[in-house]
């Protein structure tokens, strides 16, 4: 096969061509010969470098979502997304975030953007949740706890970005100060699951439900990853006739007409974890040989289907009635509220997750079918003094009325329909 040299214009290099193609090429070389001696093509031009990808841009804070963003239906009427946003401090100087704006994605129209005080309500590190703080060290994540009000579930989109912005930095350019993350995060919008009542009659007050207390930050590290199992989880404490906590010695779990109450199935279930071996506490004791198997006490796994589990924590000494494997109805008793595993009273903690654990799963929101709000309490850290002097709380009904498909909020004054 015989060989020549052949200048290929498109490539502004020479070539090495079989001579069947050269004589393809033999006009290419007659003009870009041509183009050549005009000054208008050059056999050494430069390559120009390529524009930056469409996404660049600098970014000083990192940003992750935790887990899927998923929504539920609050007894506000109001349709709330619920998701954590971990934010990484990239410089090697500390910064302070000063808003950010959750977008949707696809129109580009804000959700919610949160600012000065309402910034700092919601946004700490993880070492530290109760402790607001937007100002981040060198390399340190912090978290933003959201909790987004849309009027209605037809507000839910399907993506959302988010729109950050920063104190100014020496040495970084203003332009750079507030900028919109490069992720699109999908949005679960499938409805949470729907269940019947965990128990029985009235008074049932919501305490530590999302979006106020220490259940939405129990972030947890676990096995080398982070976990919020309890995401959606509720403590329920029944108050009496007079709206108090309870009557006598406020550190007797009797005293408490929380304590001995039948906790019910919510659903058709599967039981698959089944633990009655610890005794009760009294108000304020210690908790002793606190691992992952104690924690909760006694307690109640059903498994609901379709990767959802509900949890009851807290029963009583001896009142678990069912074991694992036992097939239960909606409705049906499976023990009683106690105050196993817990120093903080008699209640009983309710839960959803995707895997069968109280603190190793990922925790889901859920509803209610039918209940009834009877009232609202101040908001948590005022009326927690009130489970110490077991003194009426205050209540206002506004908000009374029948409820369905409804997640009790915190404060939140419930009647659940009685045992037959």
């Amino acid at each position: 096969m015989t060989w020549t040299f052949v200048f290929c214009q498109n490539r502004a290099r020479t070539t090495l061509l079989p001579y069947k193609r050269a004589r393809h090429k033999v006009r290419g070389l007659v003009a870009a010969l041509l183009l050549w001696s005009l000054g208008i093509f050059t056999l050494h031009a430069q390559p120009r470098p390529l524009p930056p990808p469409a996404d660049w841009q600098f970014t000083p804070l990192t940003e992750t979502v935790h887990s899927t963003p998923r929504w539920f239906l609050g007894t506000d009427g109001k349709a709330r997304l619920v998701y954590e946003l971990l934010l990484t401090n990239a410089l090697k100087v500390p910064l302070t975030v000063t808003a950010v704006e959750v977008r949707n994605a696809d129109s580009g129209a804000a959700l919610v953007k949160l600012t000065g005080l309402s910034l700092l309500a919601a946004m700490s590190l993880p070492t530290s949740p109760d402790a607001p703080a937007v100002v981040l060290p060198p390399a340190t994540v912090g978290v933003v706890w959201l909790d987004v009000p849309l009027a209605d579930k037809a507000q839910i989109p399907a993506f959302v970005t988010h729109r950050l912005t920063i104190d100014a930095v020496e040495g970084i350019p203003a332009t750079f100060l507030s900028f919109t993350g490069v992720q699109r995060v999908a949005v679960d919008r499938r409805p949470p699951v729907v269940l019947g009542p965990p128990l029985a009659g009235q008074g049932w007050h919501a305490l530590g439900s999302c979006c106020d207390g220490p259940h939405r930050r129990a972030l947890m590290s676990v096995g080398g990853q982070r976990h919020l199992a309890q995401r959606f989880a509720i403590d329920f404490n029944q108050l009496d006739a007079q709206n108090r906590p309870g009557v006598g010695d406020p550190k007797l779990p009797a005293s408490f007409p929380t304590f001995g109450q039948p906790v019910i199935a919510v659903a058709d279930a599967t039981v698959v974890v089944a633990v009655g071996r610890y005794r009760d506490l009294l108000v304020d004791e210690p908790r002793e040989d606190l691992t992952h198997e104690s924690e909760g006490g006694n307690r109640v796994v059903l498994d609901l289907g379709r990767g959802r589990f509900t949890a009851y924590a807290h029963l009583q000494a001896g009142s678990v009635l069912v074991k694992p494997g036992d097939r239960v109805k909606r409705g049906q008793p499976i023990a009683k509220a106690g105050s196993s595993g817990t120093g903080g009273g008699p209640h009983l903690h309710f839960q959803v997750m995707d895997r069968p654990s109280i603190l190793v799963a990922d925790g889901l929101p859920y509803v209610f079918d039918t209940f009834k709000i009877i009232g609202q309490t101040p908001p948590l850290l005022q009326a927690l003094p009130y489970y110490d002097t077991l003194l009426p709380i205050p209540i206002t009904t506004s908000n009374a009325g029948p409820r369905r498909k409804a997640f009790p909020l915190g404060g939140d004054l419930l009647g659940f329909p009685m045992l037959p």
